[in-house]
């Protein structure tokens, strides 16, 4: 009897779904494609295998076993739609948007830096002036806190830019890939915080990591350090942060990512200065090569399901990654 693979994911190429139905027909599955939640829902019931957004899916799929997200971070995933359905697998796409968002990364320091968002009002304002003072990523000391994927694709961008030093931080101190000029454990990131020029995050929302940056460890950093957010908005006290910028305090701060998302239209961070606020977009499926990847990942997956093996990506609930 046919199995049913389930992909629900709108982004693909024509030439994308002929290679998964392809790799599905030739392990014995039958690759169904929905264009619409409708179509989705109805396949589900016969689903062994779902590669989707949509946790919705999971209430009517009895014969599921196997869950990919089509993103890296699945926090937003685990709860409610995993409580009754401990006997499926749930996998990530963690390795397919470090480019992206390394890029998104070094776009927003860059605009900090250079002074853009205060250049962009001072024309649009009818003026013209150019001697705001600027700084540069060569030379500056910078932290990345997360040291996996994005983090790694980041400090491959970063040093490029002249002698800088870039020091990650994780669990472990260890450095993967030698990507980074020193890798510090996060036991050590109160002495780490005071020597720090910029500020890049890019943690997995978890436990352990909500407001891992609370108001305590902003004092830590230099008055005139910048800060880049990237991974999950629970990681910052986001009150906190708002509180020392309209204190004065950083050069200037960019947030992708908020606790709450969309993020209210009465939220004080709104209106603090110094903040750039990107709607959630640095890892978005709007890059090709991202959409790529992420069919990529999948297919070694679906060898490594098909094959028995572990899936590499493999999300473990307790942890959140």
């Amino acid at each position: 009897m046919t199995k049913t693979l389930l992909v629900d994911v709108r982004e693909l190429t024509d030439s994308q779904r002929a290679t998964i139905a392809d790799a599905a027909r030739a392990r014995g599955y039958r690759a169904a494609f929905a264009s619409n939640e409708a179509e989705a829902e109805a396949v589900a019931p016969e689903a062994e295998i779902l590669f989707s957004l949509n946790a919705a899916l999971l209430k009517n799929a009895p014969k599921l076993k196997w869950w990919c997200v089509p993103y890296a971070g699945v926090d937003a995933f685990l709860k409610p739609a995993l409580e009754d359905r401990r006997d499926i697998l749930l996998s990530s796409s963690s390795g397919a948007y470090g480019v992206t968002i390394a890029e998104h990364i070094v776009m927003v320091t860059l605009m900090l830096m250079r002074r853009q968002m205060e250049y962009t009002e001072v024309v649009r304002n009818g003026g013209w002036r150019r001697d705001l003072p600027i700084r540069a990523i060569r030379g500056s000391r910078i932290a990345v806190l997360g040291a996996g994927d994005i983090g790694r694709e980041a400090a491959v961008r970063l040093r490029a830019f002249g002698p800088a030093s870039v020091v990650g931080v994780n669990r472990s101190g260890k450095n993967p890939g030698d990507m980074f000029d020193a890798v510090v454990s996060v036991d050590a990131l109160d002495d780490l915080l005071p020597r720090v020029d910029v500020l890049i995050m890019a943690l997995p929302g978890t436990p352990e990591t909500r407001h891992i940056l609370d108001a305590r460890r902003l004092h830590l950093l230099p008055e005139d350090a910048f800060i880049v957010n990237v991974g999950r908005g629970s990681a910052i006290d986001e009150a906190a942060l708002a509180a020392q910028l309209h204190a004065g305090r950083f050069a200037g701060v960019a947030l992708d990512v908020f606790a709450r998302e969309p993020l209210p239209a009465d939220d004080p961070l709104r209106t603090c200065p110094r903040l750039l606020i990107t709607p959630h977009v640095a890892g978005n499926m709007t890059l090709d090569y991202t959409v790529a990847r992420i069919v990529e990942l999948f297919l070694e997956d679906f060898g490594n399901y098909c094959e028995g093996r572990p899936l590499a990506r493999r999300v473990e609930p307790g942890k959140g990654y």
